[in-house]
């Protein structure tokens, strides 16, 4: 049977090693002085060597002591991340959302949210497309990618359809007729490798024009509002962009449309498949992704 390091010991060294103080450790964990010393002393007594060295003014690790906080430090870390998932309530449930989505997936959220006000939605924005169940304290997150990853269920949204979008005062002041006249005006890139541009150059007969140049951006809805702003041509989702489109906000002023392969997808952990909260949203985002919103 193996044998664990006391666990409130442990606690103890990272709060001192933090500090590098018995003292304001003992001030954190609103206890004695002598009381986190003992606790160290008996961590030591396990290993059967020290943690620290004494010095006048103060505290430093031992090399041994350096190399087991960094594993107290991401096991506590762990323990508490997992412990926030299994104790918050039945009734939330927390969603990680890519911010190029939100304007698409918003709306179907309120709607759900009135339909379904015993089940509240906890919604976090981020700049990536992924999601690690394992270390990230969501129920679902919507990704995007050729495949949804391994050890998650999966819903597809919708495909990713790629199309040049820009603001109707752009086109008033440089035509846009046709692929070629894209090499007169600046091309806005959602990628930093300008991959999305290079593929859909390629598609529509545009090997005349440089994608090698034009700014580059972190999102593909801050290269559409820079679009929007007339700051030159971005290429835009055919899904996301539609409001805009509808609005006038921008225009789409070539006809062809490139699938690039990639999607947009709910996932939730295969270990989530039978979980209430989750199956409802599930349910209920399947029977309406394809609502004009």
């Amino acid at each position: 049977m193996r044998r664990l390091p006391p666990l409130n010991a442990l606690q103890v060294f990272e709060t001192v090693a933090r500090h590098r103080s018995f003292t304001r450790a003992a001030e954190e964990l609103c206890v004695t002085q002598g009381a986190v010393s003992r606790q160290i002393l008996a961590l030591e007594d396990y290993y059967r060597f020290a943690l620290f060295k004494r010095h006048p003014r103060g505290l430093t690790l031992t090399p041994e002591g350096e190399t087991l906080l960094p594993a107290v430090k991401e096991s506590f870390a762990r323990i508490e991340e997992v412990s926030l998932r299994l104790t918050r309530k039945q009734t939330d449930l927390a969603l990680k959302v890519p911010t190029c989505v939100m304007r698409w997936v918003l709306p179907r959220i309120m709607k759900f949210q009135s339909e379904h006000p015993d089940l509240e939605l906890r919604i976090t924005t981020t700049w990536r497309h992924d999601v690690d169940f394992d270390v990230e304290p969501f129920d679902a997150a919507i990704v995007y990618g050729s495949a949804p990853g391994p050890g998650v269920r999966a819903l597809t949204l919708f495909d990713e359809r790629l199309m040049p979008v820009c603001s109707p005062q752009l086109l008033a002041d440089k035509p846009l007729a046709c692929v070629a006249d894209l090499a007169r005006h600046t091309l806005l890139h959602p990628t930093r490798d300008h991959r999305d541009w290079k593929l859909w150059l390629a598609r529509a007969g545009g090997e005349d024009v440089d994608a090698d140049v034009g700014p580059s951006f972190d999102t593909l809805d801050l290269a559409t509002n820079a679009a929007m702003q007339g700051f030159g041509v971005a290429l835009g989702d055919a899904t996301l962009a539609a409001e805009d489109i509808a609005a006038k906000r921008l225009v789409t002023p070539l006809d062809c449309v490139v699938e690039s392969g990639a999607r947009y997808y709910l996932v939730c952990p295969d270990s989530a498949t039978q979980v209430r909260k989750v199956e409802q949203f599930w349910a209920w985002l399947a029977s309406h992704r394809d609502e004009t919103s």
